[in-house]
């Protein structure tokens, strides 16, 4: 399991500006995501921009030249512009999903990846829990709860959007505060969520990345 780390001023201002408009500029897809079954049932939760699988390295550059003194040999499997208005649930990212449709995996899921646009006062939630498999209810019917879950006082923090009972299937890691040009990241493996957080809507890159095993 790759351990959850955080990298502060990670991308200058001039470096992220720069990149947001060469992420711009590589967008093929842009939808509004709607929850069927969450938390949030029939909500808008969000906007997603895609980047054009063709394009991203053109589009992360910068990004991906720097990461090369964080991380072992990796490849860009899909990454997006992120406008999100509301906290999301449990999940994983072993399995990359587009306008909701889980894709076919390839290769060996390595990091999620998040770069936040501005400072909020918001954070990603990591568990250290993990699973080869997206959805939580899932692992409740593979688990058992545990005796030393997340304590009340962290879940109601951070986790106050999530089904209670998810809480003692869950020992926290990390959470993650979204600063500007920040860099955040975890396991594909690992469930984590958002905060229940108070901005009106927050936005930040979301790299989903996997070992460099395969050529796009």
């Amino acid at each position: 399991m790759n351990d959850t780390f955080e990298i502060d001023n990670f991308l200058s201002d001039n470096e992220l500006e720069q990149t947001i408009n060469n992420v711009y500029n590589c967008i093929d897809l842009q939808h509004d995501l709607t929850n069927k079954d969450g938390v949030w049932q029939g909500k808008d939760e969000g906007t997603h921009h895609w980047v054009a699988t063709n394009q991203l390295n053109v589009a992360f550059e910068i990004v991906a030249d720097k990461l090369q003194a964080v991380l072992e040999p990796f490849t860009i499997e899909a990454a997006q512009i992120l406008q999100v208005k509301l906290g999301s649930d449990l999940h994983t990212d072993y399995a990359v999903k587009r306008n909701q449709q889980e894709q076919v995996l390839a290769g060996d899921p390595y990091y999620t990846l998040i770069i936040p646009h501005q400072d909020y006062n918001s954070h990603t939630i990591v568990f250290k829990e993990q699973a080869d498999y997206n959805n939580f209810y899932m692992y409740k019917e593979r688990n058992k709860p545990i005796d030393n879950y997340i304590n009340n006082e962290d879940w109601q923090k951070y986790c106050s959007h999530c089904w209670p009972e998810d809480q003692t299937y869950l020992t926290l890691d990390k959470a993650c505060s979204w600063k500007k040009g920040k860099l955040l990241g975890f396991d594909r493996r690992r469930w984590h969520c958002s905060d229940n957080f108070d901005a009106d809507v927050k936005e930040g890159f979301i790299l989903w990345l996997r070992r460099h095993d395969l050529a796009i």
